[in-house]
Parts: C-alpha cells; sequence; structure tokens
C-alpha cells in the first residue's frame, strides 16, 4: 500500500535516518546524547531564572507572580524551540547526508522527514519542563489536554513541508543554512512568543498575526495548559490547510529537484 509514494518500508528507513542522524550530532561529545536533554534543560532554565527572579513583568492579566509569566513564556517558547530545532536540522539534512545520497538508491524524500524527528527531542524535554513548572503552581492539565495530539502533529507536519522545500533548496543554495539563525530570530520576535497579541501597536497588526502560522503552531499549548481552554477551530482549521498544501507541493518540489543532487553534492 502506497501512501503519497510511501511504502510501510520508508517508515522504518525514516526511523533508522532519525536514530543515525541523532547519533551524528553528538558524536565525539565526552557526553554523547546526554546534550540532547542538556541543551534545551540548560536554556529553559536560564529563561525560567531571568524572568522568574531577575525580572518582574507583569505583563499579563491575572499574573499575579513571576511563575505565572514564566509558564505562560514557556508554554509558548517550547513549540518555538521545536521549530528552530526542525528548520535547521531539515536544511542540512540532504547535505550532511551526501554519502547515503551518492551510494544508495532510496526515496531521499524521508532524509527532511526523518531530520523534522530530531525537533521531537528539545520538544520532549521542554514538555516536561513545563509540566514540572504547572505542577510546582498546582495548575494541573485537564480534559482539554487530548486536543494536544493533533495540535503536535500538525506543527511537525508543517515542519516536514517546509523542511522539503529547504533539504532540497540547500542543495543547490548553501546561504540557505547560513541565514536560518537570522530567520528563527525573526519568527521569534515577529511572532507573539515573549508578547502577548493584544500588546502588538495596531488592531490591524494583530488582526494580520492570526494568519501568521507559527502564532497559530504556538498559542494553542498555552489555551490547552495554561487556560485550559480549546484553541480557535477557525485557527486550526487554516493552519491545518496551509499545512497540507505547504507538504504537498514541499514533496513535489522535492522530487523535481532530486534527480540533480547527486551532481551538486
Amino acid at each position: 500500500m502506497k501512501v503519497l509514494g510511501f511504502q510501510r518500508h520508508d517508515v522504518r528507513l525514516t526511523l533508522n535516518l532519525f536514530k543515525r542522524r541523532l547519533r551524528e550530532r553528538y558524536l565525539g561529545s565526552m557526553l554523547g546524547l546526554a546534550w540532547a536533554v542538556l541543551q534545551p534543560v540548560l536554556l529553559l532554565g536560564l529563561y525560567t531564572f531571568v524572568f522568574g527572579f531577575i525580572f518582574n513583568p507583569s505583563k499579563l492579566p491575572n499574573a499575579t507572580v513571576s511563575l505565572t509569566f514564566v509558564i505562560w513564556l514557556i508554554a509558548g517558547f517550547v513549540p518555538y524551540l521545536a521549530l528552530s530545532e526542525g528548520l535547521m536540522q531539515t536544511a542540512s539534512s540532504v547535505i550532511s547526508g551526501a554519502g547515503l545520497v551518492k551510494n544508495i538508491v532510496f526515496k531521499t524524500e524521508i532524509m527532511p522527514i526523518a531530520s523534522t524527528l530530531l525537533a521531537a527531542v528539545p520538544f520532549a524535554v521542554g514538555m516536561s519542563f513545563l509540566m514540572v513548572l504547572l505542577i510546582l503552581q498546582k495548575n494541573y492539565p485537564t480534559w482539554h489536554a487530548i486536543f494536544l495530539a493533533p495540535v503536535v502533529l500538525l506543527q511537525f507536519a508543517f515542519l516536514a513541508g517546509l523542511g522539503l522545500f529547504l533539504g532540497a533548496t540547500a542543495v543547490f543554495v548553501r546561504d540557505v543554512v547560513q541565514v536560518l539563525p537570522t530567520v528563527s530570530l525573526i519568527i521569534l520576535f515577529g511572532t507573539p512568543i515573549f508578547y502577548p497579541v493584544e500588546r502588538l501597536p495596531h488592531p490591524v497588526l494583530q488582526k494580520l498575526t492570526l494568519f501568521n502560522p507559527f502564532y497559530q503552531m504556538i498559542y494553542p499549548y498555552r489555551a490547552i495548559l495554561v487556560d485550559h481552554t480549546l484553541p480557535d477551530p477557525k485557527g486550526q482549521l487554516y493552519l491545518a490547510g496551509v499545512t497540507a498544501i505547504l507538504f504537498l507541493t514541499g514533496l513535489w518540489y522535492f522530487r523535481r529537484l532530486k534527480g540533480y543532487f547527486e551532481m551538486a553534492l
């Protein structure tokens, strides 16, 4: 049975490529794969310290203590952390696997998809960190948490679609990998992550932000885990439509270019 040209054995190959890239990333370091956990924990711990103890930004409605803002911030930062990691890993997926592309016959389009899974590592660590903070605040998850599953699936499908474009383009335009850290920063500060959407200076900007797929990707975590409400269904339907178009066109784009990879690598 084929789905979009993929077969069952492609799923196994995708998982194997994910494990291979995960090992390669931390190969040679003293702590090895432990860095996959330590890096996001240290980063999130730093944000907690800075915003929980150094600053006291009562910028949110009902934010009576610093921990309230920290939890709100981390709930938006964790999906961004996965997004940023996914962008970097998918963009370099084909380049870093040049040996496989040249010597093994397989569906190379699974390379950016496998690299998307690398974002699941900081995401899982970050969500665990967030859960600890929520428990400390006695803000326990409610039945709304079951809607996290489609939210997470949408985010990683969006990342996979974007990764197909980035992975294929980077083979021919290496600048793509170099410019992505700057793009990630633009997404970080251009999307309401450190500030509520209501803080934008004009109502028009607030409305335009609703069409930002990165915002629609991030705010459901705050709605579900912090506010215990359901995300706007219209926003999620919009994100689902964008994701479907992005993945299908990304797959078509990648398959059009992959015949020229060997010459460019």
